[in-house]
């Protein structure tokens, strides 16, 4: 099946470019996590590097997921990922003494993507793929979806709130007369709602294992972060402190892809060596550069290209 798929999203990519419409819809599903985005995004980079960064109709992400599909469609994937090695592997974005802010959002939006490594949000408007934002709405604690195309969207707060971890960072953002929080509690892995979508040909890009799980967390986890989600509305908590069923019924597909109808095909990239994944908040510059490498040459032995082992960053 892997083969039919990379040579339709081969296919679709020529397609893209000449502005077609056939039978193949392309999707590309990209799990974040704090740092560990690193992963995904040099996943993207490699997607860059070998032609095929324009080869999907839908690319859907929650969290650093979505910011870095943003990067993306800007055709900005490398510079993406000198954001997390040079930018934000600092106490400027992860600090854990300063409890009101364990991890600064702000930084990276508004002195990060806004000036340093400055997001070209235009082309990402302006992009033939469609850029789905996975967003939780903080009052019902439901998945909402904003977009690239969405008249009036300001993509830079749409990032700011699918990235607003509770505990960690804990604020809501208003986007179009909404309040929301981190895509990733309700929707960590978007793949279904590819399919939904219509896509025929779905690559996801994994920064975990994919037989992990999210359970519940224990009593004394639950005990822990209670106090820092006092102000969230009882059911939007109870959801942050469940069991993420949508989740695990997601890697339940992903591990058995058999389940689903034949003319919907999916590959998965994720890390071939855990030992040199890293945290939701590592720091460690050489630890997130060797996480890169690994991702960069995972999404080119999935895709048939020739590994590389230079390092592009020096």
């Amino acid at each position: 099946m892997s083969e039919v798929l990379i040579e339709n999203i081969r296919v679709r990519n020529k397609e893209l470019k000449k502005g077609k419409k056939t039978n193949i819809t392309t999707g590309l599903v990209l799990q974040g996590g704090g740092m560990r985005g690193i992963y995904s995004m040099a996943a993207l980079m490699a997607l860059e590097e070998c032609g095929l960064g324009g080869a999907f109709d839908h690319v859907i992400g929650a969290s650093a997921g979505a910011i870095n599909g943003a990067y993306l469609l800007a055709k900005q994937a490398k510079l993406a990922v000198t954001v997390y090695l040079d930018d934000i592997s600092n106490k400027k974005f992860v600090d854990f003494k300063r409890l009101s802010k364990v991890v600064d959002i702000d930084y990276l939006v508004d002195d990060v993507l806004k000036k340093h490594k400055a997001l070209d949000v235009e082309k990402v408007k302006n992009a033939h793929s469609k850029l789905h934002i996975v967003l939780t709405d903080y009052l019902t604690g439901e998945a909402h979806v904003l977009t690239n195309k969405d008249e009036d969207i300001d993509i830079m707060e749409a990032i700011r709130a699918t990235a607003a971890m509770p505990i960690l960072y804990n604020r809501v953002i208003e986007v179009m007369g909404r309040g929301y929080i981190d895509g990733g509690v309700t929707d960590a892995v978007p793949l279904l709602r590819a399919i939904d979508m219509g896509c025929t040909d779905i690559v996801t890009i994994l920064t975990r294992d994919p037989s992990f799980r999210r359970n519940r967390p224990s009593i004394i986890m639950r005990i822990i972060e209670r106090p820092f989600l006092k102000n969230y509305p009882e059911h939007t908590k109870n959801i942050i402190l469940a069991e993420d069923d949508l989740f695990n019924r997601t890697m339940d597909i992903i591990e058995n892809p058999d389940r689903l109808e034949n003319d919907i095909r999916i590959g998965v990239v994720y890390p071939s060596d855990f030992s040199k994944m890293v945290s939701r908040t590592t720091k460690d510059r050489r630890e997130l550069l060797e996480c890169a490498l690994m991702s960069r040459n995972d999404t080119r032995n999935f895709f048939n290209f020739q590994p590389l082992y230079d390092n592009p960053f020096d």
